[in-house]
């Protein structure tokens, strides 16, 4: 997907310079402190706790940046309005170790927070969070769409969607473009904007919602159609397929212990 510059009223759309990353992590920080899974696997109560989301935030644009994936800005003015990030089918990644190389080289500014994390919470949600059903390929990811908080109402949102879907409908190869979201007043806006539940999960306290916008040259009512009638087939099928490494584990654990009783009555 080509980033293309274009200007809209007065939001203007551009790829993310560098020097803006900064930036750009602490307006993301900014508009998922509240977010459904920010809220339930980090602490965020202290200033220390928010910069070191902050801090993460801006590794994460970079580890996007490396991945292949589409940094998208919205300005208004010098202003930067909002963030989204789009990972393409095929994105152009650069190597493993490049990317390895940027986790380590940031490590000291990572670890600190993993001491703000909920951890039983983040184990319970992670689950939630993959997908069961399969979309049809290829398909874009919208990964984050991010507005600032002084900003929001003023159709910032909607301009990076309308950019980002106007991209991406020129790729007459994809399917669609898939996210999802841990709060419920999203899922409506986007289904504003053509997305539809594809999938509802539970990670613990928190609800995920999985949802598709399928390529306007696709029969909309078709495709949902026959993903409601695969999806059916496709969770016996993923049943099968870890049923049986499931009862091989516990196989083994009951065998293990039955030895050990037989070898102690021995004794």
């Amino acid at each position: 997907m080509n980033t293309v510059e274009t200007t809209h009223d007065t939001v203007r759309m551009e790829a993310l310079p560098a020097e803006d990353l900064p930036r750009a992590a602490a307006l993301i920080a900014a508009s998922f402190r509240e977010e459904g899974f920010t809220r339930n696997t980090l602490k965020l109560t202290t200033p220390e706790q928010r910069q070191r989301f902050a801090e993460a935030g801006e590794v994460r644009l970079l580890l996007s940046q490396a991945g292949g994936e589409q940094v998208l800005a919205a300005t208004i003015g010098e202003t930067l309005a909002g963030v989204a990030i789009v990972r393409p089918p095929a994105p152009q990644a650069a190597p493993w170790y490049q990317q390895v190389g940027i986790v380590l080289r940031h490590a000291p500014r990572l670890l600190p927070m993993l001491k703000d994390m909920y951890w039983w919470r983040t184990l319970q949600i992670i689950p939630a969070g993959i997908l069961s059903v399969t979309l049809p390929r290829p398909y874009y990811t919208l990964d984050i769409l991010a507005v600032s908080p002084e900003c929001q109402g003023q159709g910032v949102g909607r301009r990076l969607l309308e950019h980002f879907h106007a991209l991406c409908d020129q790729d007459e190869q994809a399917s669609g473009i898939y996210l999802i979201t841990g709060d419920e007043k999203n899922t409506r806006i986007y289904r504003r904007f053509g997305y539809e539940i594809v999938e509802t999960k539970q990670g613990g306290a928190l609800t995920v919602w999985h949802m598709f916008r399928p390529h306007p040259a696709r029969d909309v009512e078709a495709f949902f159609a026959a993903l409601r009638e695969a999806a059916p087939e496709q969770a016996s099928a993923r049943r099968r397929k870890f049923a049986l490494p499931i009862l091989g584990v516990a196989g083994t654990i009951i065998g293990l212990a039955l030895l050990r009783r037989w070898l102690r009555s021995r004794a």
